[in-house]
């Protein structure tokens, strides 16, 4: 099932490539997208402001919470979000109220910064981070095929506050299914452990849980593919570099 010496292997294998402190291994990159969301706060009838230009998955994760999909355009250079549209959007239709960033015009709660990393090229994600940082808003990213990507000495992914992987079988690697979370913060990886693993607080028998959880941890059996696909990661990369060429 979900324990088992693969899934630690995995998640230390991910951090030793990625440079994360920490990796929590999930069953796919839509839940991983939906843990990240609820770890920086966005519940229902928030928006969420993201790019049109992304697998459906982005916005599902946040329609899962019950919160809105907010649009902003992307630029032709990497073909994520533009930081000027943001800062645009965000000049236009947002105001700082007592309880955080609110769309004037809707009235709902602005809740998070969703760029993407599409193909796994990187978004411009500093000047994204700089606007959302203005705003006091925080920077969950989508790198789900991000795999391998650095801009600037950092892995995508770890600019903000949570990142996510996936390892669908149109990754660089496969795990079957899967997803992981890369974060810095140990408050934010110890909480999605624990809510990925029905909240349930540790003990040799009883089963008590102290918060509304998911069963999201990846199994061990997907884990151990995860490490093998690892070992072939380099060569992977190289390939995805010359078709780019």
């Amino acid at each position: 099932s979900t324990a088992g010496q693969w899934v630690s292997r995995f998640e230390q294998e991910l951090c030793a490539r990625t440079g994360a402190a920490h990796a929590v291994a999930v069953t796919n990159g839509t839940v991983a997208l939906r843990l990240a969301l609820h770890l920086v706060g966005v519940s229902a009838d928030d928006e969420v402001l993201l790019p049109p230009l992304s697998f459906v998955a982005t916005a599902n994760a946040v329609a899962h919470l019950g919160a809105v999909p907010h649009f902003v355009d992307v630029e032709a250079g990497s073909v994520g979000m533009d930081p000027t549209a943001l800062s645009a959007r965000l000049e236009a239709v947002a105001e700082r109220r007592e309880g955080g960033v609110f769309n004037r015009s809707t009235g709902r709660r602005l809740a998070c910064v969703l760029p993407v990393h599409v193909f796994g090229h990187p978004a411009r994600i500093q000047e994204l981070r700089a606007v959302a940082e203005a705003w006091g808003l925080p920077l969950v990213e989508d790198a789900a095929e991000a795999l391998g990507s650095w801009f600037d000495g950092t892995h995508c992914g770890l600019f903000g506050a949570v990142g996510t992987l996936s390892f669908n079988g149109n990754k660089l690697i496969t795990t079957g299914g899967g997803g992981a979370l890369l974060t810095n913060d140990t408050s934010l990886a110890n909480r999605a452990r624990h809510l990925s693993t029905t909240a349930k607080q540790p003990h040799p028998w009883a089963f008590f849980h102290d918060a509304v959880g998911w069963n999201d941890r990846l199994p061990n059996l997907n884990a151990a593919l995860g490490v093998d696909q690892l070992e072939d990661l380099d060569r992977r990369l190289e390939a995805k570099r010359q078709l780019f060429q």
